[in-house]
């Protein structure tokens, strides 16, 4: 396929049909909302005991968490691969549309059918479910805390993309391990130089967590911009820092954010990856001329992983993780066939 981004035709074609998808989807979700009787909202078994043993020495050691794309039985759950033996891959039987894990905690967000809806499954150490969350929307981002005590989620209330005209977001921060929610960042005060800004248009999303899980960084669009700010959760405070500055990613080492750079506008349009330094403020854009639109993960201080999607259709959406050097100097490499979400995790 072309690397060069879709055409503003070929855009609103894919648009017209997404949206076809999603009226049909709702409709199917009422439905299976009315006529399903109640059942647990949590999922009874999320690997078997042959998973289980093949996992054990994967979970051992430096691994990645990941959403399986490849088409089959496993499309679209929680997988697991090593990160010194490539082949070294386990498809577990929970279906994920947003991962993200550290060594003893995990969030999967998905789009439920029994009961149908939308949840957030939190996951202990031993990959046993123990709570479901209630979510408000379809999934679109979520992160764990590096200490494993929190964890935060981002949903489309309205719209389906980061592109769409009527798009609305709801992101939470909740404990990760009884799931009570903390906070909802539209309910926190924002300031920019000193003066507190307010609009009715605020979307937030993306959160990156720092060491200290009190605070992070998250996007804030309003007005057709878009805010980096940096976050308190004690204080239920934010703060804009710095400007263009999309759906964040902070380094292990704290001194850079990796974020997604969008050009053109409208329909037209797209993003690239980019990473920003904190200390000199300076913005570089990495050698990516492939569209991408998921929140990117840092495989170590020098590299980033990201999903670029490389077939869309009604019936089957495919994905693959590239990784990225963050100093320019060589192109991305396939980093996990068919898959998307990923999050790195060093016990």
């Amino acid at each position: 396929m072309s690397d060069v981004p879709l055409s503003p035709l070929r855009l609103t074609i894919f648009a017209i049909v997404v949206g076809v998808i999603a009226i049909a989807s709702a409709a199917y979700l009422y439905v299976v909302r009315v006529e399903t009787p109640p059942a647990s909202a949590s999922p009874t078994r999320l690997v078997n005991d042959g998973q289980r043993q093949a996992l054990l020495p994967i979970r051992q050691q430096a691994h990645v968490a990941f959403r399986e794309m490849a088409p089959g039985p496993g499309y679209g759950r929680l997988a697991f691969r090593s990160l010194e033996d490539s082949a070294n891959r386990v498809t577990t039987e929970l279906t994920c549309n947003r991962v993200h894990f550290t060594a003893t905690v995990g969030l999967c967000l998905t789009i439920a059918r029994d009961p149908a809806g939308f949840r957030g499954y939190l996951i202990d150490d031993r990959l046993e479910v123990t709570r479901a969350i209630e979510l408000p929307g379809v999934p679109s981002r979520t992160r764990i805390s590096r200490d494993s005590r929190f964890a935060a989620y981002t949903v489309f209330v309205a719209g389906d993309s980061y592109l769409a005209t009527g798009l609305s977001t709801r992101t939470r921060i909740v404990d990760a391990h009884s799931g009570s929610m903390l906070g909802d960042l539209e309910s926190f005060a924002v300031t920019r130089d000193g003066t507190v800004i307010r609009a009715a248009d605020f979307n937030f999303w993306g959160v990156t967590f720092t060491r200290d899980a009190n605070r992070f960084y998250a996007t804030l669009g309003t007005a057709g911009r878009i805010l980096l700010v940096e976050g308190d959760v004690a204080a239920r405070a934010l703060r804009v820092i710095a400007e263009d500055i999309e759906c964040p990613a902070l380094s292990p080492d704290e001194t850079h954010i990796a974020f997604k750079k969008r050009f053109g506008s409208g329909l037209d349009a797209w993003w690239q990856p980019a990473v920003f330094n904190l200390a000199t403020k300076d913005v570089r854009l990495l050698p990516e001329p492939k569209h991408i639109d998921d929140q990117i993960e840092w495989l170590d201080d020098g590299h980033i992983l990201y999903a670029v999607g490389h077939s869309v259709s009604a019936a089957l959406r495919r994905a693959d993780v590239w990784s990225l050097a963050i100093d320019g100097a060589s192109p991305p490499s396939l980093f996990i066939r068919d898959a998307e979400s990923p999050a790195v995790v060093r016990p």
